[in-house]
């Protein structure tokens, strides 16, 4: 068994945030319904458009579909241009990699722009193990996500909303929330430790090594 660090792709190893809101705008401009607040928009980040599109813009199932159809649409000719790494994540998985921990990524992001973003930034090489969900997935449950990434290792989730946090107390492993992404504070409040930026999560696994990937 080794010790395996797992992360989330938006807002936590990317800023996708500028790309990913303005196409839910669009997506919910073309389906008719009322514009979305900031921090709704925020909220985006991370879960299942299916999730985002039903319960947070209330759209139902058919305006749903095709709002999602539409941002992919979007998302595809502009919106991932927009995304960036982090300052200082690729230091960080370097670090972590030179410390011995397998890395991985647990992503509700389709499989399919996970691997675009990954392959564009020459991030690939990094994680030994990229789970994601396919284009015909609808539900947001990352605890299976992060149980396929975690394998049969010991592990910590780092991300920045309550999918991630939940998902991995949900599979018996801690939680290092990412609160430089797009979380709330009172949404990654669970997690036991939290990382005001890439650097401190590497200095969070290195301090708690011995508890976080205890047996």
């Amino acid at each position: 068994m080794s010790a395996c660090v797992i992360f989330d792709v938006d807002g936590t190893l990317f800023d996708t945030g500028e790309g990913i809101k303005e196409c839910v705008r669009l997506a919910i401009k073309e389906s008719g319904a009322a514009p979305l607040t900031e921090t709704q928009l925020d909220s985006f980040i991370g879960p299942s458009l299916f999730y985002s599109f039903s319960t947070t813009a209330g759209l139902n199932e058919e305006q749903t579909k095709k709002a999602v159809e539409n941002y992919r649409a979007h998302y595809w000719a502009d919106g991932v241009k927009k995304a960036a790494p982090y300052a200082g994540i690729r230091e960080v998985l370097n670090a972590l990699r030179a410390d011995g921990y397998t890395l991985a990524i647990a992503s509700s992001k389709p499989i399919a722009m996970v691997e675009f973003l990954l392959e564009a930034h020459d991030m690939k090489k990094y994680f030994a193990r990229v789970i994601a969900v396919d284009y015909a997935r609808t539900d947001s449950d990352k605890a299976v996500l992060i149980k396929e990434a975690l394998a049969e290792d010991s592990g910590v989730m780092v991300g920045d909303t309550r999918f991630d946090i939940d998902g991995a107390h949900t599979v018996g492993i801690r939680a290092i929330a990412a609160a430089y992404g797009y979380g709330s504070a009172d949404t990654l409040a669970d997690a036991e430790y939290t990382a005001n930026s890439p650097q401190e999560v590497y200095k969070i696994v290195r301090a708690h090594a011995k508890e976080i990937f205890a047996a």
